[in-house]
């Protein structure tokens, strides 16, 4: 099964939302989080692609990487040495997957970077939303303005805990 395609057995219903999380892992390196966020993401509708960003062949980012993909990421890897080259890659194959698709679709993106100043805009012009998950002291202001959700990192247990309540 490829990271675009459905899972096996999961049918959508016309008010479920898809999901894609756009991860810039060189910006939010916390793997321990990778679950919440998944689950975060199984929250909001059916999660269609889990995408991490980083130079995976750099450093000792090997059990890094196992973890995420163990949870289902598609660890891509970005080795340009040219400054924001993880932002130009993410933002390029998130707002291709969002021209493509013709569903309602969610884009959850893990970053606090200036670049969603951008990329948000052009999402939202796709008849797309963003939710933006960033950490705290590291998120662009203007991204909460933008984002039709904004949360930080350490938010999400809490939040999962307070939906599972309510449910």
């Amino acid at each position: 099964m490829t990271k675009n395609h459905l899972p096996i057995g999961k049918e959508i219903s016309q008010q479920q939302s898809l999901v894609s999380i756009y991860w810039d892992y060189q910006n939010i390196p916390d793997g321990k989080q990778a679950n919440n966020v998944s689950l975060f993401a199984d929250s909001l509708g059916c999660v269609v692609n889990r995408k991490v960003y980083d130079n995976w062949q750099q450093g000792n980012k090997v059990s890094q990487k196992r973890i995420l993909v163990n949870l289902g990421f598609d660890c891509v890897t970005v080795s340009q040495k040219i400054r924001n080259a993880v932002d130009f890659r993410l933002s390029i194959d998130c707002s291709g997957e969002a021209a493509s698709s013709l569903y309602p679709h969610l884009f959850i993106v893990v970053s606090g970077d200036g670049y969603g100043e951008i990329l948000i805009p052009n999402l939202k012009e796709k008849g797309k939303k963003v939710i933006i998950v960033a950490r705290q002291g590291n998120e662009n202001k203007t991204l909460k303005m933008l984002a039709d959700g904004f949360y930080f990192l350490d938010e999400l247990p809490k939040l999962l805990e307070s939906q599972k309540l309510a449910a």
